[in-house]
């Protein structure tokens, strides 16, 4: 009997969330259903069936990670077959028996913002947190330990690529998306998207640096502050990686995702245009 991790692309948007819930389509259990209609796994115990990570409903991914075992070979696009197309298996790996997906190297998530902000704020933000610090005032709920480790924060301004000027014209009139890659081992429930909401609010002048320094090291006892989260939306969990596991990804499986990505587009621009020409008759009947 064998065990592989399989790493799943997914889009969000019409999922409850990663984990099971009753009465609630989840990514869960979406793969869960496949993979014993497929019959590579029946009792998910026997099967040590196991998950890296439980997005919120909303958040995107490149790179979530399950690990099972199973009798049967593993056939990336025989499982993407019977998935539906919000949600596929771009790669596969060989793992031991004893892996779990849970204990990674290292996480990356990636969050867009829409605003035109000040990116030397952003950076300025970033610095702070970066390192190791306590988190408690960045989760929704009590755990054993919020120290953290934040590896790495990088931000970019990106400029709309070929396929998005031609397929979406009206966009170059838009703010240029900003992307805040972040690195860490492990985060805590609700965190980046806490962290995000200090980001735009320093940017914005709603907070200062001074602010989020004592926000990342409240002093033993204090009540947690309350920050609202951002949108799950903009969130995607990019990668996640492991010491000595290295994923084969499968061609043909994320030039398909790729594909599902695009029509999905089309079908965004469709519902873009019906309400720019809502807004310009709306504009029409006021003059």
């Amino acid at each position: 009997m064998k065990r592989t991790a399989l790493k799943i692309g997914y889009i969000g948007t019409n999922f409850h969330g990663f984990q099971r819930q009753p009465n609630l389509r989840t990514v869960e259990e979406e793969l869960i259903y496949h993979l014993r209609k497929l019959d590579y796994i029946d009792d998910l115990k026997k099967s040590r069936f196991r998950i890296a990570g439980r997005t919120d409903a909303g958040v995107h991914s490149l790179g979530n990670v399950i690990s099972f075992q199973s009798e049967k070979e593993v056939r990336v696009n025989e499982i993407n077959n019977s998935l539906p197309d919000d949600i596929q298996i771009l790669a596969k790996a060989p793992v031991r028996y004893a892996f779990k997906p849970r204990y990674a190297l290292m996480r990356q998530y990636r969050y867009l913002l829409f605003q035109d902000l000040n990116m030397d704020k952003l950076n300025e933000v970033a610095e702070l947190f970066k390192g190791t610090h306590n988190f408690t005032n960045f989760t929704k709920r009590f755990q054993k330990t919020t120290t953290r480790t934040i590896d790495d924060i990088k931000i970019n301004k990106v400029a709309l690529n070929d396929y998005s000027k031609r397929e979406f014209p009206n966009l170059h009139d838009t703010v240029s998306p900003i992307f805040i890659d972040i690195y860490g081992e492990s985060f805590l429930w609700n965190m980046v998207r806490k962290m995000m909401r200090v980001f735009v609010d320093v940017a914005l002048d709603k907070m200062t640096l001074e602010d989020v320094e004592k926000l990342l090291n409240p002093p033993k006892d204090s009540s947690r502050a309350s920050i609202k989260v951002m949108e799950p939306d903009y969130l995607i969990l990019m990668d996640i990686k492991y010491d000595g596991i290295k994923f084969k990804y499968d061609d043909y499986a994320c030039e398909r995702f790729r594909r599902n990505l695009i029509d999905s587009l089309s079908d965004l621009q469709k519902k873009y245009a019906i309400r720019e020409s809502m807004i310009t008759s709306l504009n029409d009947l006021v003059e």
